[in-house]
């Protein structure tokens, strides 16, 4: 029985990332080491409506990428395996996807029950004039890997391509990563720019593509899909891992509003979104031995270090970013943390003894 209280690792769903291990199966490679790599076990009982969600972190993705890359000898293996997807790899959202009548209704699903398929990603689409924009935010820190951003933005891709039957080609690709040696198969297969060494990852589409019809739409399908969907979904958003992962998103938003996050104002939408009540929410939080301050802190911690150690992000906006009102409150926090300044933490330098990057002590 699914425990709601029991923190599961966040990440991809197994489905999704059984993908890497079905790729090398069918070049005749045995896929053990892979499963291995990702965590998971060679039956595929994961896939069941009703089984408990496994969870493969993006750490181990990347790690079963790259020895995938080695087995097959394949340097665009994640652009290969990519291609591949298919409605089993997510469940019964990609049954319900794929019943909608518009790309449109698809969209707006797949934004509020997006966590059936990744709980390490969130998808944030947004419209701007004639322009779709959809950012992938990392909740927790994510690899700035190549052949990680490659699977992940080439599944997106190829599951819209097929559902809809069409050769779909973005206005603009943008991965979070360095590009690989040979970047021109994965430009060739978008058909459009591909941008690398963004801050996120995104993608800019026509707006016209949310009329698009489905010609895979089944209503009587969709019904039953969408019962389904909506109960894994409520089953899961019971999940501890669930709620924090709502907030740090909720909290990462508002700091890069420039805002300091207050729980009084974020609990409104964890009640919308998980049902839960503000005295609910603290009770839930309480129960982990997790503290809001102190979330908001770790959140904090992670976004400054990450866009210092792997964006070009000038200090005073990484300093804004984090709703510091001032740069020295971010030199001050990142001596905290780390015992170095926020130069030498871009440069890469070592951390001191007694620092382990949290600002909590360490023994030595």
């Amino acid at each position: 029985m699914y425990d709601s209280n029991t923190p599961a690792p966040l990440g991809f769903h197994a489905s999704y990332a059984r993908l890497v291990a079905d790729h090398v199966r069918a070049q005749d490679v045995g896929p053990r080491p892979v499963l291995d790599a990702l965590g998971l076990p060679e039956l595929a009982a994961d896939s069941q409506a009703d089984a408990t969600p496994i969870w493969v972190p993006a750490q181990r993705l990347t790690q079963a990428l790259h020895l995938a890359a080695r087995l097959c000898r394949d340097p665009h293996v994640a652009l290969h395996i990519g291609q591949q997807v298919r409605p089993a790899n997510m469940g019964a959202l990609g049954y319900m996807l794929i019943s909608c009548e518009h790309l449109q209704d698809g969209l707006a699903m797949y934004e509020r029950l997006q966590s059936l398929v990744c709980t390490q990603v969130r998808a944030e689409h947004r419209v701007k004039g004639e322009w779709l924009e959809t950012a992938l935010v990392p909740l927790g820190d994510i690899p700035r890997d190549t052949l990680l951003w490659t699977f992940t933005m080439t599944t997106r891709l190829a599951f819209a391509r097929w559902v809809l039957g069409r050769h779909l080609v973005p206005a603009q690709l943008s991965l979070p990563c360095p590009a690989p040696a040979d970047p021109q198969p994965l430009r060739d297969y978008v058909g459009g720019p591909v941008l690398f060494d963004a801050p996120v990852a995104s993608e800019r589409v026509p707006t016209s593509w949310l009329q698009l019809p489905n010609p895979h739409a089944d209503p009587g399908l969709h019904r039953v899909m969408s019962a389904m969907t909506q109960r894994q979904w409520t089953k899961q958003s019971r999940s501890i891992d669930q709620l924090l992962g709502l907030l740090r998103h909720r909290i990462a938003q508002q700091l890069q509003a420039g805002e300091l996050p207050l729980l009084d104002k974020l609990a409104p939408d964890v009640e919308e979104a998980m049902g839960l009540s503000p005295r609910q929410l603290q009770r839930r939080l309480a129960e982990q031995n997790q503290n809001f301050k102190d979330l908001v802190e770790e959140v904090r911690r992670e976004q400054v270090l990450h866009e210092l150690r792997d964006t070009q992000l000038p200090i005073v906006d990484i300093a804004r970013r984090a709703a510091y009102a001032e740069v020295s409150s971010l030199h001050r926090a990142v001596r905290r943390w780390t015992g170095q300044t926020p130069l030498a933490v871009r440069q890469g330098s070592p951390l001191p003894d007694g620092h382990d990057g949290t600002g909590n002590s360490v023994s030595p």
